[in-house]
């Protein structure tokens, strides 16, 4: 079994992990999320993840250790969308003409009334703030990381551990 994780505020995130994102049913058409999803809204510190690593495999504990600790309504038809930290982070770095260099910090959040505490929270430093043109490329070349296969935010009924 893995060792878990040290929750140390604005450490790294290690680039052999991953990150899900949620994302709202308009950003996926046909199984194809935009990568608008994964930009820092107006007014946002950096775009919100969680660290699957904090939760012991497998991947589907993982993600419903996710979706235990949220603090977002989630859409009945809402995706979670998976990134390996270190291979979004070099293709993003390799493919933004600028070099754009993009870092995934651990930001756990302290129980809260009436959300639980969420140590898995982490933020994507380095992401540009929508609907600017720094935006326009960042945003595919994220999206170009997402794994297959996305995850839904909210399980179906039947899909229930039986």
């Amino acid at each position: 079994m893995k060792k878990k994780p040290v929750p140390r505020d604005g450490a790294s995130i290690p680039d052999s992990d991953h990150v899900l994102r949620y994302i709202r049913p308009r950003q996926v058409e046909n199984g194809v999320v935009n990568g608008e999803a994964f930009l820092t809204r107006p007014g946002e510190d950096a775009p919100s993840v969680n660290w699957l690593e904090w939760f012991d495999p497998p991947i589907e504990n993982q993600v419903e250790g996710v979706r235990t600790v949220t603090r977002l309504t989630y859409a009945k038809t809402g995706q979670l969308a998976r990134l390996n930290i270190g291979q979004t982070k070099h293709y993003v770095r390799e493919n933004d003409p600028n070099g754009l260099s993009l870092s995934f910090v651990h930001a756990p959040l302290r129980r809260e009334e009436p959300y639980p505490a969420d140590p898995s929270h982490a933020l994507v430093r380095g992401v540009p703030v929508q609907d600017t043109p720094e935006a326009v490329l960042v945003k595919d070349l994220i999206a170009n990381c997402i794994l297959k296969p996305l995850y839904p935010a909210v399980p179906a009924p039947d899909s229930g551990k039986g």
